[in-house]
């Protein structure tokens, strides 16, 4: 009986890491297909620091330092769409397909919007938490932007600047537009934009979905 529980445990285990990797080989083949016909050059796994090759986004910054996997590159304009993983020490590992584009203008001040999404309540969690608060104490600032009731109601706005030039670069159109697709997440600094939804992966089926509503963003903001 000890026997037939040991080789059903090893069974089961043996299964769900071969379900895993075929889930993976499925998803970078599809990504691979979809991405060659809007323009992307399927690139794989890079050994890149992301914080050395972009800018110090609060997201590069904060945690135990990921790799980028699954990198989907296209010029015009320069866009990196990959897989960002990283790990909490002691609690979880963490992951999300995030989107890099480089803008005209070179010097974007540091800006961090944040979707009000509730975080599961973990140690973790309430880490990731304090971490942040220590981070915008030292740092960054938070913008009343109450009159965007509506987009206030989904996010939260940090700048590490003066906050007057949040009026120049963030508009109602993008203050609309993200208040239809809330759960967002974006950062700003020197020439680059940051999109990604927290703990979300990128599914090939929704992969013209996902990037145009990332250029509509990308669109509104290099305008101003």
């Amino acid at each position: 009986m000890d026997n037939f529980i040991i080789l059903f445990i090893f069974a089961s285990v043996l299964g769900f890491m071969a379900y895993y990797i075929l889930r993976k080989k499925r998803r970078v083949k599809g990504l691979t297909h979809i991405a060659g016909s809007h323009g992307f050059c399927f690139k794989g796994d890079i050994d890149a620091n992301p914080k050395g090759k972009f800018a110090p986004l609060r997201l590069f910054t904060l945690r135990v330092e990921g790799k980028m996997k699954n990198v989907l590159k296209r010029n015009n304009p320069s866009t990196w769409i990959f897989d960002y993983e990283y790990c909490i020490p002691r609690d979880q590992n963490v992951g999300q397909t995030v989107v890099i584009i480089e803008m005209h203008k070179s010097k974007w001040p540091p800006i961090v919007i944040e979707t009000r999404k509730k975080e599961r309540f973990t140690v973790a969690a309430m880490r990731l938490l304090t971490q942040k608060i220590a981070n915008w104490q030292l740092s960054y600032q938070e913008i009343d932007l109450s009159n965007h009731p509506e987009f206030s109601k989904e996010y939260r706005v940090f700048c590490k600047n003066d906050s007057k030039s949040l009026e120049e670069l963030l508009t109602v159109p993008f203050f609309d537009l993200m208040v239809k697709n809330p759960e967002w997440n974006i950062e700003t600094m020197d020439q680059w934009l940051l999109i990604y939804r927290q703990g979300q992966y990128l599914k090939p089926k929704d992969f013209e979905t996902f990037t145009s509503l990332v250029l509509e963003i990308y669109k509104l903001m290099e305008k101003n």
